[in-house]
């Protein structure tokens, strides 16, 4: 049976409710791209338990006639064509196996480090799998062929997946991410909108692959912020709520004493003159008027809120009116 074909029967095999048992061993080294795609390729690969295709015939078409596709890339030794379309079966439609025809192509490329990220995926999916042995001696071979460059391979799994990994603080890509570097202490970190960062300090083995897997707890929600009160910056109204008690005290006392010297001069009209007791109030009047005024105009003008005192001294020979104010 050709490869493809082989190919072939494992696909259709799923689709009609079987799967085949076994693929081939590890690839062997010292064999032409041409005999490697003919005996080391899976003769039969596991099928996944499929959707019946009756539920959505186009996507089981559509899965079949890329699994061909990437079957003839194989066959004729396009392994990065090969790996591509493997890859978008494993995207459209996942199968266990399939890691293992994409660590096939690439170690027929010689691709060291895609042929270890990929038997090593195998293992995960397939922990049972039949020739679990075989590929373990494998993956132990491209390790110490890594180790040899002063590297280790290390992949980082999240719940849920699709984090940013930092490694070291330098962002490298998303979960599930595999990558090498070298071998020691590293800081890994995974961060996604929605959750809390989570971060480990793991020691990478200089001649063993890692896995790190991080749990990421959900972020508390937090309320937004209250609205900011709105700013008014006209003048409140009416106008006397701004006069201090001080002010209407000063003013009406003003008023009352003009008031009074008025009515004084005016119950002494048989003598002409101002008399000392209207001139008297006629000059306190005038001197609060004045202290008053002027406390109403700070009062509309002035937002310093300092303390005001205000005085009127009279004597018999004077009225004295004093005005304080803190700025």
């Amino acid at each position: 049976m050709s490869v493809s074909r082989c190919f072939v029967f494992a696909l259709t095999a799923a689709f009609a409710g079987f799967a085949p048992s076994a693929h081939a061993e590890p690839a062997v080294h010292g064999k032409s791209a041409k005999q490697t795609a003919a005996t080391e390729v899976p003769a039969a690969p596991l099928a996944p338990q499929a959707t019946p295709p009756t539920d959505d015939p186009q996507r089981t078409a559509h899965a079949k006639a890329l699994f061909e596709k990437a079957a003839s890339a194989y066959a004729t030794g396009h392994y990065y064509d090969a790996i591509e379309e493997f890859l978008e079966v494993d995207r459209f439609y996942p199968n266990d196996q399939l890691p293992f025809n994409i660590a096939k192509a690439y170690d027929n490329l010689g691709n060291r480090a895609g042929a270890l990220r990929y038997y090593r995926e195998y293992l995960r999916r397939s922990p049972g799998a039949p020739d679990h042995d075989s590929v373990v001696t494998r993956v132990r071979d491209l390790e110490i062929a890594l180790a040899e460059r002063g590297l280790q391979q290390v992949t980082v799994f999240s719940d849920p997946p699709e984090a940013t990994v930092l490694v070291d603080d330098r962002p490298v890509g998303l979960t599930p991410w595999t990558g090498e570097t070298w071998p020691g202490h590293h800081r890994v970190a995974v961060q996604k909108n929605g959750y809390l960062a989570h971060e480990v300090v793991m020691e990478l083995d200089p001649l063993k692959a890692e896995e790190v897997n991080l749990e990421l707890a959900r972020a508390p929600t937090i309320a937004p912020p209250a609205p900011a009160a709105p700013v008014h910056d006209e003048k409140p109204w009416p106008l006397t709520r701004r006069m201090s008690v001080l002010t209407w005290t000063t003013l009406g006392v003003g008023t009352a004493a003009l008031g009074t010297s008025i009515a004084v001069q005016a119950s002494s009209a048989k003598d002409s003159r101002i008399t000392p007791a209207a001139g008297f109030f006629a000059g306190l009047g005038t001197a609060a008027a004045i202290v008053g005024g002027v406390m109403l105009y700070l009062d509309l003008s002035d937002k310093s809120g300092g303390e005001r005192h205000a005085a009127v001294n009279a004597g018999p020979e004077r009225v004295l009116a004093t005005y304080q104010t803190s700025f």
